[in-house]
């Protein structure tokens, strides 16, 4: 492995980042029949006041930011379609 290879194999989250990602996995896990998540319940995932450490207060243009960043690492798609 080259050092360019080994420097992109891991590269740590910013904050927002790790809380949409773990957001989204654990949702999938506890709750699959909601999945894939709209923004608007994602945001209210993100910022739920239990189980939550730190509590935030993250908007819209936070998620969808976070979203953006982690489709370009290729962690997370865009799924879209009709409404359920």
């Amino acid at each position: 492995m080259t050092t360019a290879e080994a420097e992109r194999a891991w590269v740590p989250l910013p904050p927002k980042e790790r809380r949409v990602l773990g957001v989204l996995i654990e949702k999938q896990k506890t709750t699959p029949e909601y999945y894939p998540m709209s923004v608007s319940a994602l945001v209210n995932a993100c910022n739920q006041k239990t189980a939550r450490d730190p509590i935030t207060n993250y908007d819209a243009d936070d998620v969808e930011e976070a979203l953006h960043s982690l489709r370009q690492k290729g962690a997370t798609v865009l799924v879209e379609g009709a409404g359920r």
